[in-house]
């Protein structure tokens, strides 16, 4: 996958998988790359990535030869131009519900006449060429998150908007909102999750989800999910030094 650009990667309709990133640290991001991740997701929303430290990071993936999203702390324009200015190959817009905030992530995310990004690419016109806005218009990823009930309630609108390239779908959130708990097993979640994908089908948008565990995402593979993440940075970290303590103390 080494400095292979994201969509081109996901458009061979094989699940890839991306690390989550949440310490903000660049030689995590280098792990992950060299682990075999195929793409890296840096997290500001409930991560601990201030700007410095995120374009650290986007310049490890560089280096590690992966594509790299940011999902920034809310969907406001400001913050998603930074991360794609700082390098970064798309965002992942959290807290979406309706086509107007789908609209906005896509303005935010393309240039003119797609989008209203502002000009000043200092890292990004580094990963691709920024004399010819139409192709980086194609080469950037705009995803929004789908987590809340009226998300979902107007899904088949959100994935018609035009210029999203990508859904992601966060099963704690939308666990929460379905069922009051955050069991991302419920049936209710299950559904939730097949008609996504199915939709995203549909509106030929790429379909990215989170799973919490192996468990969980074993089935996604097979399900044909095209983006998979299992667990963050800082739930490896913890699990694993769990797992330590246990087998010594025990």
């Amino acid at each position: 996958m080494a400095n292979i650009p994201l969509r081109e990667a996901l458009s061979d309709k094989t699940p890839k998988l991306m690390a989550w990133v949440c310490y903000g640290v660049p030689y995590v991001v280098e792990q992950m790359g060299e682990a075999g991740y195929d793409a890296v997701l840096i997290d500001q929303q409930h991560g601990l990535t201030s700007h410095g430290d995120l374009v650290g990071c986007l310049t490890a993936a560089r280096a590690a030869g992966v594509p790299a999203l940011v999902r920034p702390k809310s969907p406001d324009a400001g913050l998603i131009g930074a991360a794609l200015d700082a390098g970064a190959q798309g965002v992942v817009v959290p807290l979406v519900e309706t086509v107007e905030d789908t609209q906005v992530c896509v303005r935010a995310v393309k240039y003119a006449p797609k989008g209203m990004r502002s000009w000043g690419p200092y890292r990004g016109r580094l990963l691709t060429d920024h004399g010819d806005l139409e192709a980086v218009n194609d080469w950037t990823i705009a995803c929004v998150q789908i987590e809340t009930r009226a998300a979902m309630e107007n899904l088949d609108d959100i994935l018609a908007v035009d210029g999203l390239d990508m859904v992601l779908v966060g099963p704690n959130d939308l666990a929460t909102a379905l069922t009051g708990k955050r069991d991302i097993r419920a049936k209710e979640v299950a559904e939730a999750c097949d008609r996504i994908l199915k939709t995203a089908r549909q509106h030929n948008v790429f379909a990215a989800i989170f799973a919490n565990d192996l468990e969980f995402a074993r089935p996604l593979f097979k399900a044909g999910w095209d983006l998979i993440t299992v667990g963050t940075d800082m739930g490896l970290l913890e699990n694993a030094a769990g797992d330590v303590v246990k087998a010594l103390k025990d």
